[in-house]
């Protein structure tokens, strides 16, 4: 993992970092031309008075707006985004994916265009991962907090890396003292955090137009997806691959950019590339992000076929040593 930070950047690394920075002046010129704020940032902003219409994400982040609104809208925005842009990068070398791939994404250049939260979550993540194997239990817990914060990305894999750590159960449960510590601190300063925020999706349900959930769909048939890998033989990492890719299709909501969360995991480079199936988007609208799902799909069948088929193939052995073997004699 050290290894994997301290390397020099690549050629296409660089190519990859220079596009996306480059894409942030262009996305305000954009912006600035159709006379429009970046949705999922000027949602945040407006927190910082009192706004939380259509925030639906923990509220021990307000203070954090709070602050950053102190920036003027449009540097602050870029400045969002550059962090966003290098919490990938750092993240996909944390991890060992393709640190080049996920900036080069569909999904990478919505979350851009838009100002949304969801590069820096990932790099949350990541946090906890690197603090873990260097055996840094409060940062760890402090990372998966920050995760947290938007809880259909920081709670499942949040839970799934906690749980796919090579460490003891002792030092585990210290990693969750720092979030249940600021999770019950959110409490006491405002009880009703939670209830509030139901109430807000009652009164203005999010948008899930580029949902990828099958959830809609299958409703609770999804969870095969996540007990399947619990059940076939798997090495530690191909489990968390397998039940990692499950989560967008079984999580009830999960939006398409939220895709990069996989995309910094070492999944290989055809799931990444066929996230960019999301540029369809603009022949077609919103209709075409739900189709998405085929990402993490793809991820899935990867791990768990090639298990599967093994499953069976022993068997089947079993069953032609116990039977037919014994109909032969």
């Amino acid at each position: 993992m050290d290894a994997r930070l301290r390397r020099r950047i690549s050629p296409w690394e660089l190519f990859a970092l220079a596009l996306a920075f480059c894409s942030l002046g262009i996305f305000r010129w954009a912006l600035a031309k159709l006379q429009i704020l970046p949705f999922d940032y000027n949602i945040y902003i407006l927190t910082a008075k009192g706004d939380l219409l259509q925030f639906y994400y923990a509220d021990w982040s307000l203070p954090f707006f709070w602050l950053w609104a102190k920036i003027p809208f449009w540097w602050g925005y870029i400045l969002w985004n550059f962090i966003g842009i290098l919490t990938i990068f750092c993240a996909a070398r944390i991890f060992g994916g393709n640190a080049t791939l996920p900036l080069l994404t569909f999904q990478m250049f919505y979350t851009l265009f838009l100002g949304q939260i969801v590069a820096i979550l990932v790099g949350g993540l990541a946090i906890g991962w690197w603090a873990m194997a260097h055996r840094r239990w409060n940062l760890a817990g402090l990372g998966f907090f920050i995760a947290s914060t938007k809880f259909q990305i920081g709670i499942p894999f949040g839970f799934l890396l906690w749980l796919a750590a090579d460490v003891a159960w002792r030092e585990r449960l210290r990693i969750l003292l720092v979030p249940i510590m600021l999770a019950g601190i959110s409490l006491i300063w405002h009880p009703g955090w939670p209830l509030n925020i139901l109430d807000r999706i009652r009164a203005v349900p999010p948008y899930d137009w580029g949902s990828i959930s099958l959830w809609r769909w299958l409703g609770p048939a999804t969870l095969i997806l996540w007990l399947l890998p619990l059940v076939t033989p798997l090495t530690r990492q191909k489990r968390f691959i397998a039940l990692a890719a499950a989560c967008p299709l079984v999580i009830p909501y999960f939006q398409s950019a939220d895709l990069l969360v996989l995309y910094v995991l070492p999944v290989g480079w055809l799931p990444v590339m066929l996230g960019n199936l999301g540029f369809l988007f603009f022949q077609y609208g919103f209709q075409a992000l739900p189709l998405l799902w085929v990402v993490p799909m793809s991820i899935y069948l990867a791990v768990m076929l090639p298990a599967l088929v093994a499953v069976c193939g022993h068997i089947l052995q079993i069953v032609y040593r116990r039977v037919f073997k014994r109909t032969l004699k």
